[in-house]
């Protein structure tokens, strides 16, 4: 019986007297629609959907048209506008209350920020804040465990209707249920953030192992540093970059390559040492500053920094710069320029960026020292030394694979009439355009050396004497065509000497294509000769003159 009694009891108090069927009703239906809610609420995990689905709630729930919802900074102690509705375009923070309404704030409940007339209970707050523009009728806040999350604040309900208890306890379960919902976006979105970051480290490790390895592999310098680029920008996300090497004879920084330029001929150029940019010294400007102090910089801003040389083909917005290390000596700069999506350049690519440039500044040195050692360093050619050991390498790969290589010898005609007459600076700049012009229109495979003065030899490996001949006429001809400033045209004569018909090491081979080019010189110059047993007897008789 008392069991009976307390089920009976317990039914009369689950409805109580003062409520009609039709109010009971009502507040059933009204925790339904609280309960589902608060489900669709829990369900999300996107902040801006989240933020979006919550004011919908309210608004449809109070018929209110103008509402604001913030998150909260703790670190800040300020406010912060996530979404609004009816306000137009609104960007807005306030910082927290005096005691009073920060102890209003953390009760949990909604409270009403105006008193029946409409006057503000917080005016001097209000007024210090600038939250006039702000519906200010009713605040719920956002509380979880005595933490702040966030604040709704509401305007007027529909029809200028007064909010009755079952509102407040509507808002205070739902903005408790905002709160954790909003609490666990931000844990989500932190671990996100960490799991994305965490990924990248890994992944930018795992790059920078293989930029490692691969540069092991790399021995000439143009492609070593055109790699190293392309990985910095790659990196970073920039859209452009150059690195540049100190020359310690000129005491300048210069452009070796470049990458992500849109006039891409130009950047070609510059890469094959046709054109050259302008040189920096100590100091001057950030590439100059980043390699006279040693350390990274950074600027987002080019306009305002005073540092910045322009120049017609930058079109620089931002700029991250790193000195490249070896035995405490800054041999070069890294540049990777524009970040995409407008971005700007961080610690973290500086921290990218600093690696690359360690990993590269070694490999780097070494290719500059091994090209210091095999290279002309006025014609950029490869030395004579080097030439011979390329043509043993060769004769020795020609003869296991049971192929045919040429040599052609090659001297420029009257070459000391221009040094006489325009004196040696100009001579030297003709041989560097000329150089140039033989080094671009020879295949990739092929070598060209500086063989002395303004003698030159070439190495055409899987070349008969005819397809060499060829060769050597198209040089010979174009050659005639190239103008250079304020200097006469000049010519050359070519011999040719093929292995094994001609000879069966290098020095026989040599020997026989120098015979031919003096043959040429003979045959009154600017011409290309094939060796024949028949043109040495010539070649003894008589020795030409340049």
């Amino acid at each position: 019986m008392k069991l009976s009694k307390s089920r009976n009891s317990s039914k009369k108090n689950d409805k109580p007297e003062h409520l009609s069927a039709e109010a009971y009703d009502r507040r059933a239906a009204e925790l339904t629609e609280l309960l589902k809610a608060c489900r669709d609420l829990s369900d999300i995990l996107h902040p801006d959907e989240l933020y979006a689905t919550f004011a919908g709630i309210i608004r449809n729930k109070f018929g209110i048209s103008k509402l604001g919802l913030f998150v909260y900074d703790p670190e800040k102690e300020t406010f912060e506008l996530v979404f609004s509705s009816g306000l137009g375009k609104l960007n807005f923070k306030f910082k927290r209350g005096r005691k009073k309404l920060w102890e209003t704030i953390l009760q949990d409940k909604p409270f009403a920020v105006v008193d029946p007339k409409g006057n503000p209970l917080f005016p001097k707050f209000l007024e210090k804040q600038d939250l006039k523009i702000l519906p200010s009728r009713l605040w719920a806040p956002l509380v979880m465990r005595g933490d702040v999350i966030g604040l709704l604040t509401m305007g007027p309900k529909a029809g200028n209707q007064p909010f009755d208890d079952f509102d407040y306890y509507f808002l205070q379960q739902i903005t408790a249920q905002a709160a954790v919902s909003i609490n666990t976006c931000r844990l989500y979105e932190r671990r996100k953030r960490e799991k994305e970051d965490l990924d990248k480290t890994l992944q930018n490790l795992s790059l920078l192992y293989s930029i490692g390895k691969a540069m092991n592999y790399i021995s000439d310098l143009k492609n070593l540093l055109q790699y190293i680029l392309s990985q910095a920008i790659d990196i970073t996300s920039a859209e452009k970059g150059s690195i540049m090497l100190y020359n310690i004879e000129s005491d300048r920084l210069n452009i070796r390559v470049l990458a992500g330029l849109e006039d891409t001929e130009y950047q070609e150029k510059v890469n094959n040492s046709e054109i050259r940019c302008r040189s920096f010294k100590p100091g001057e400007g950030i590439a100059g500053r980043v390699f006279m102090t040693s350390q990274p910089m950074i600027v987002n801003n080019i306009r305002e920094d005073d540092l910045f040389i322009e120049s017609e083909t930058s079109y620089v917005r931002s700029i991250a710069c790193i000195p490249m290390i070896v035995y405490s000596d800054v041999i070069g700069v890294i540049n990777v320029t524009n970040k995409k999506k407008g971005k700007e350049f961080t610690d973290e690519d500086v921290e990218m960026l600093k690696a690359v440039a360690d990993q590269a500044a070694v490999p780097v040195n070494k290719a500059q020292l091994w090209d210091m050692a095999v290279t002309d360093s006025l014609t950029g050619l490869y030395v004579r030394r080097y030439f011979m050991v390329k043509l043993q390498e060769e004769i020795h790969r020609t003869e296991r694979y049971s192929k045919r290589l040429s040599v052609i010898m090659a001297d420029l005609d009257r070459f000391k009439k221009i040094n006489d007459t325009y004196g040696h600076d100009a001579g030297d700049r003709a041989l560097k355009a000329i150089s140039m012009f033989l080094q671009k229109n020879i295949r990739d495979v092929d070598v060209i050396a500086r063989y002395g003065g303004e003698e030159f030899v070439m190495l055409i490996p899987d070349a008969d004497k005819e397809a060499a001949f060829c060769l050597a006429e198209r040089l010979r001809e174009e050659l005639a065509k190239v103008t250079i400033e304020e200097l006469p045209p000049v010519t050359i004569s070519l011999g040719i000497a093929t292995y094994p018909s001609d000879g069966t090491d290098l020095e026989e081979l040599i020997k026989k294509a120098d015979t031919a080019m003096y043959a040429a010189k003979q045959q009154g110059r600017n011409k290309a000769v094939k060796y024949s047993s028949a043109i040495q007897l010539t070649a003894d008789k008589a020795a030409p003159t340049a």
